[in-house]
């Protein structure tokens, strides 16, 4: 995997720049919170620059306003309710949640404390697999790539992921099933 240099970032930002802002705009339906959300991509992505994929970086880009954007949305700091259901009183928008909307907020709200627990228990758990699912999955490094940098072969690495899975199914599945009822 080719990561990104210092030399690259410039022509990445100016290549990608307008796609991220219209990526942000068109799932926040706000032009400030598109604007602050292309700031916050490109920084993460200069801050990560030596994890993330040069070949995917497009891609990458796109996902990452995409999920900030939901982000702010589920964790309710983007411009909704300042103390009533008006943003401000300049504001020709009305913000009004649905029944509907609150429940998605709080389900996803729900479902991310889930998915952190999940992660805090495994870690208590067993360091290990811990990292072996972090850096396979949330990071989305090649196995082949994981396991040099644990020191471990390929087949070692796959029985890690292995028992790290088998041990989140048997002890949360059925909070999952419960989760994915509602």
């Amino acid at each position: 995997m080719d990561s990104i240099r210092s030399v690259d970032f410039d022509k990445i930002y100016e290549e990608n720049m307008s796609t991220v802002y219209r990526t942000a705009l068109y799932y926040s339906q706000n032009e400030h919170v598109a604007e602050e959300i292309v700031q916050e991509v490109f920084l993460k992505l200069y801050i990560s620059k030596e994890n993330v994929n040069a070949e995917a970086v497009n891609a990458w880009l796109v996902t990452t306003a995409k999920n900030m954007v939901r982000n702010r949305k589920r964790d309710g700091w983007h411009e909704i309710l300042k103390g009533d259901i008006f943003e401000d009183e300049d504001s020709d928008l009305l913000v009004c949640s649905t029944e509907e909307e609150v429940m998605t907020v709080l389900h996803d709200r729900e479902y991310h404390e889930f998915v952190e627990k999940i992660f805090s228990d495994l870690h208590q758990m067993n360091e290990r697999w811990y990292d072996a699912i972090t850096i396979t999955y949330l990071l989305g490094k090649p196995q082949k790539e994981v396991a040099e940098n644990m020191g471990v072969s390929l087949e070692v690495l796959h029985s890690t992921l292995y028992r790290a899975k088998k041990w989140i199914q048997r002890k949360y599945r059925e909070e999952y099933d419960r989760l994915n009822e509602t």
